[in-house]
């Protein structure tokens, strides 16, 4: 049963819209910006807000109705949804195909919104199906947007009015847009009150969704999100103790889910860590750099109920850690047996498959192995999550590429043989990486294969059969593009400092891997 509810009347003159996010509804629940788009959105007195989610992600999708009232998707005139992931775009699509909405933009009546890290990075992939999208993050420009829609609600009027936004990519009809963020967080709208169901458990569990901070210091290289969020904004102790003593109480719970992509980046996180010991409120943390924990720090998080820390080093290499632009101020082993002393379990994130590395990259299962044994000694437990080398738009290794496959195979086999009877070892199909990378750096070509993995039911094996269908040739994904190409996503700009700082890095990379990126292809 959900409540937090915003309950209003229909009435003549009212606007209806719908929010479809591409995942389930457990994840729908687990997502912040679902939250700050529904208050948002139903905030404005003659709009009305309802919300639609998916319910499979392969097969056939069931026809979508809303949450609220049980009406129909394609009954709406304007759709809002969020791309937060690169295979989202196949789950969005396969919802329109069961609503009986043309996925083409230029065939339909409905307008389409989408924002989101995906939206920002690289629209051109989604064009042929998204009307519009919001370059930057989302607390001004929603309201703004629904507001149009509601005093035009002529799709031809609408699209052309909000293509003057410098913020907001219209297809055919701006050449581009550069994007937009929130200078002080602190003065930013934020959803206190959230969506709480009493019988669904959220991918997160239940609680008060926290966002700490936004955007990151640092710039690993890898890194597509950190790039696209920056300045680091952080919000104050005074309002992050605000929203706590708020967020529980309106939403009925006890636990605090902590959102930061540089979780304790600031004094005023760690400040929050004391106050939420303080109170007595459990906390799910995210992710930790090494060199943000101390012994403090670890006395809060055992303090907070936490039993596993999650640490992303990607790499135990010190050249790889250059590669990557990933540096611990303190030795890395050193750090994590301190950990696993102070009584802790490890999840460890890593990544693999650099170019011109993969030798070297073995040698990480010695040190690997060196930790389990101790671990096991202590009686703690270590989780190890190796993932391939994705690369994204807005990073050096657009320009290179990813590992070819059956190397990937190989490594991660290798490492996984090796490694599996000292931990538990998880890693992500090589194949979905692939899938990801694809959709990442593609351009307008790929929008064919994308409709035709949707209509033969998603997944891997409708990926797979939709490049044989339609031919698409992904090899760009393998051999990266070249560093005088116009790049698909150009035109969408998040910095004009940060697009020449990739290229200097990029350059950076050249020099210190040598002749084994210039003969990538």
């Amino acid at each position: 049963m959900e409540f937090n509810l915003v309950l209003k009347k229909f009435r003549a003159g009212m606007t209806r819209i719908a929010y479809l996010y591409p995942s389930t509804y457990e994840a729908m629940l687990s997502s912040l910006p679902t939250h700050m788009i529904y208050y948002l959105a139903n905030n404005i007195d003659e709009v009305i807000l309802e919300r639609f989610h998916i319910h499979r992600f392969q097969g056939e999708e069931p026809p979508p109705r809303s949450l609220e009232t049980g009406t129909p998707l394609n009954r709406f005139d304007l759709i809002i949804t969020s791309l937060h992931y690169e295979l989202s775009i196949i789950d969005l699509l396969r919802c329109l195909i069961a609503a009986g909405i043309d996925p083409w933009r230029n065939r339909r009546r409905q307008v389409i919104i989408a924002g989101g890290p995906v939206s920002i990075s690289n629209p051109i992939p989604y064009s042929d199906f998204i009307d519009a999208f919001i370059i930057g993050e989302i607390e001004n420009t929603i309201p703004r947007l629904i507001r149009d829609w509601v005093e035009s609600g002529d799709k031809e009027k609408y699209l052309e009015k909000i293509s003057s936004y410098s913020d907001v990519y219209v297809p055919g009809y701006n050449e581009g847009a550069k994007r937009s963020y929130v200078k002080d967080l602190d003065n930013a709208f934020y959803p206190i009150r959230q969506i709480q169901n009493d019988e669904a458990e959220p991918v997160y569990g239940r609680g008060f969704l926290l966002e700490t901070s936004r955007g990151c210091k640092y710039w690993c290289r890898f890194c597509m999100e950190g790039r696209l969020f920056k300045p680091y904004r952080t919000r104050s102790f005074h309002v992050l103790k605000s929203l706590v003593d708020n967020g529980v109480r309106v939403n009925r719970v006890n636990r605090v889910i902590t959102y930061s992509l540089c979780f304790l980046g600031s004094i005023h996180e760690r400040k929050l860590l004391e106050y939420l010991v303080e109170q007595g409120i459990p906390t799910v943390l995210p992710s930790f750099r090494i060199d943000h924990i101390d012994d403090d720090v670890l006395e809060l998080i055992g303090m907070l109920g936490q039993k596993t820390i999650t640490v992303a080093p990607e790499s135990f290499l010190k050249i790889k850690n250059c590669v990557f632009g990933k540096y611990c101020s303190k030795d890395l082993v050193d750090g994590l047996e301190h950990i696993l002393e102070k009584g802790f379990d490890l999840k460890i994130y890593m990544i693999v498959g650099v170019k011109g590395l993969t030798e070297d990259e073995l040698e990480e299962a010695i040190s690997i192995e060196k930790l389990a044994v101790k671990s096991r000694k202590m009686g703690r437990k270590i989780v190890v999550s190796i993932n391939p080398l994705i690369p994204k738009p807005r990073t050096p290794f657009q320009w290179i590429g990813m590992l070819r496959t059956e190397k990937l195979r190989s490594l991660i086999k290798t490492l996984k043989n090796r490694l599996r009877r000292h931990v538990d070892f998880r890693d992500y199909d090589i194949r979905w990486a692939v899938m990801q990378a694809a959709i990442s750096l593609g351009d307008k070509d790929i929008s064919k294969t994308l409709l035709e993995t949707a209509l033969l039911g998603g997944g891997l094996s409708g990926w797979r059969r939709a490049l044989k269908n339609t031919g698409f040739n992904i090899k760009y994904v393998f051999n990266g593009y070249d560093l005088e190409d116009e790049l698909p996503w150009s035109r969408i700009l998040i910095d004009d400092r940060y697009e020449r700082f990739v290229k200097a890095e990029y350059e950076l990379l050249l020099s210190m891997l040598g002749e084994t990126l210039r003969d990538h292809r």
